[in-house]
Formats: C-alpha cells, sequence, structure tokens
C-alpha cells in the first residue's frame, strides 16, 4: 500500500499503474490522477501469459514456459512505467500463484524484475473489488459475476452493501482441462461441462429476483458482445455499462461456436482472439447462473479489478 499512498499527496496531475498476475493473462493499466482524484487511462494492455497453464497435470507446478512468458511481459510493462514516468505502482496475483506449489520461487522471480513484492489477493479480496468498481457505476440490487480462468466469483449486493459472495470452480480454463481435452469439444464433453457448472452453482441455493441487475465481467465483455455479433440493446444506465442483452443471444453464439475448433474460434473476436479458446465455457456459467437468479438480461462489462484496485486505492486516502 505504501507505494500507492503517496501518488495522492500531490496537487499536481500524477501517474499509477497496476500489474494483474492472473491464471491465463497479465493485464497491466496506468492511469493519471488529477488534484480532484479524476482518472484518465493512459495505457492498458494485456498479454496470453498463461501462468495457470496445466496446474492439474503438473502437480501444481508452474510450467517453464509460462514463467518465461510471464518474464517476458513484466519485462515489458516496467518499461512502459519508466516510460511513462509512473510515481507509483502496485503489482498483485491470484488464482495461479495462490496455488502453484513453486510460487514462492516464481514470486521471486516477479520481484526482481517489478522491484516490488506481488500482493497475493484472496477471491474475497478479489470479489470485493470488483463488486465495488461495479456497484460505484451502476445502482440497485446487482449480482457481479466475474468469469475467470481458474474460478468464477459472483458477488450479491448494492452499492451499500454485499449481502453474499460465492466461489465457483468453474472457471474457462478449468473447465477446458476437465471435460475433454480436444480442441474441438465433443457433444459428450460439452454436455459434462453443462451439467457440471449447472450442478455447482445449485449448490449455492441462490434467491431468484428478477429485479437483479446481472454483470458479466471482466476486462472485454462489452468488445466480445460487440465482436462476435450478441445483439445489444441500449440501456439508460452508464456510459460504462449502457448496453444490455438476453441469455437467449449468448446461447445463440454458443451453438454458432460448437462446430469449429477453438483455432477456428479465434476469428470471431479478431481483437482478442485468445479469449475465445473459452467463450463458450464463460456462456455456460452466465447461463447457468441467470437461470438460477430467474433473470433474462445480462450488462456486460469492460471494466476489471484493476479498475477496481484504482477505486479501491483512491477511496481508503
Amino acid at each position: 500500500m505504501r507505494y500507492i499512498k503517496k501518488i495522492y499527496l500531490h496537487k499536481t496531475l500524477d501517474r499509477a499503474a497496476i500489474i494483474d498476475i492472473g491464471t491465463l493473462k497479465t493485464k497491466f493499466v496506468i492511469a493519471e490522477f488529477d488534484k480532484d482524484l479524476k482518472r484518465k487511462i493512459l495505457y492498458k494492455d494485456k498479454k496470453l501469459t498463461v501462468i495457470g497453464r496445466d496446474l492439474d497435470k503438473t502437480d501444481n507446478i508452474i510450467i517453464q514456459k509460462s514463467i518465461d512468458k510471464q518474464v517476458e511481459a513484466l519485462k515489458e510493462f516496467m518499461a512502459k512505467i519508466r516510460k511513462y514516468k509512473v510515481k507509483a505502482y502496485r503489482v498483485i496475483g491470484t488464482e495461479a500463484l495462490r496455488r502453484a506449489k513453486n510460487s514462492k520461487g516464481v514470486l521471486s522471480i516477479i520481484e526482481k524484475i517489478t522491484k516490488q513484492p506481488t500482493d497475493l489477493l484472496t477471491h474475497e479480496d478479489e470479489a470485493k473489488i470488483y463488486f465495488n468498481v461495479i456497484a460505484n457505476d451502476l445502482d440497485g440490487d446487482l449480482a457481479v459475476a466475474d468469469i475467470g480462468g481458474g474460478s468464477v466469483q459472483l458477488t450479491i449486493g448494492n452499492k451499500d452493501s454485499i449481502a453474499s459472495m460465492h466461489l465457483l470452480k468453474t472457471g474457462v480454463y478449468y473447465l477446458q482441462e476437465k471435460f475433454g481435452q480436444s480442441h474441438l469439444p465433443t457433444k459428450q464433453d460439452q454436455d459434462d461441462a453443462w451439467a457440471y457448472v449447472r450442478s455447482e452453482v445449485s449448490k449455492l441455493k441462490l434467491n431468484k429476483n428478477k429485479k437483479i441487475k446481472f454483470v458479466y465481467g471482466s476486462t472485454n465483455i462489452i468488445d466480445f458482445f460487440k465482436e462476435t455479433g450478441i445483439k445489444l440493446k441500449k440501456v439508460d444506465h452508464t456510459v460504462e455499462h449502457p448496453y444490455k442483452s438476453a441469455t437467449a443471444e449468448l446461447l445463440k453464439l454458443y451453438h454458432k461456436l460448437m462446430p469449429y475448433t477453438y483455432e477456428e474460434r479465434m476469428e470471431f473476436f479478431p481483437s482478442e482472439p485468445y479469449y475465445m479458446w473459452g467463450a463458450d465455457k464463460a456462456i455456460m456459467n452466465v447461463v447457468a447462473l441467470c437461470e438460477a437468479l430467474g433473470v433474462n438480461d445480462v450488462i456486460p462489462s469492460n471494466m476489471n479489478i484493476s479498475d477496481g484496485l484504482l477505486l479501491d486505492l483512491v477511496k481508503k486516502v
């Protein structure tokens, strides 16, 4: 925290950055703050570092190839931090770095590059931070789903308080590894995955609430909807969340993708092609959660935990 706090002590423009090391991707953002703590994003990037690749097959050991990808990404991000003259930054780690048996050694490598320790966030930390950034932007009762590679976090509440938080072991990469190793999953693979996701969601015993706003994140979901042709309806929400869609529209895309291999699906989302490798599994999660909550509409979000971290830090000072 000490790295960030000094940002807000200045009356002129200051710059801060977040490096977020996730199971599949490492996300990076540089923001500039004015004296009123209004933020402007100067630079954003993400790299497919797959630090959590094949942990189930490697006895929870992060493989060297993934470490090499991580090192390459971090060196690039640190160069940007120097170029933009960032005064303060924070490095966070999530699912894979919490889980891996060799995380201590990997964290040591990361620290040598970033020149500061990595904060390992718990699932609860991640859920609270992401929910708060969404709740700061949307009114009313919310169900916020952060669909990750290793897990899915569902947080229910509103601007004033969080009512409940739920963790599902149904992340897209986890499902991909658990149900079929082929780059063209069979119908049986998909049926088994659907059954598993719905079973895990049923254990949450969620109350149906047709008035709740279901938010599907994070990072690139508005872009995903637009580029893949999911029908969007303009709504009078906010600048950050101007659209909604129906779960039926997501299912149309799901069935459209089924005849294609993962590699072929990449063409549906040119700006972030690798997202398509887990798009079908993400849709499974969203549809199953909406079914359990009794809602038909989905609000896509491009916001992510990095936005939440910056907002959370601003609020605390």
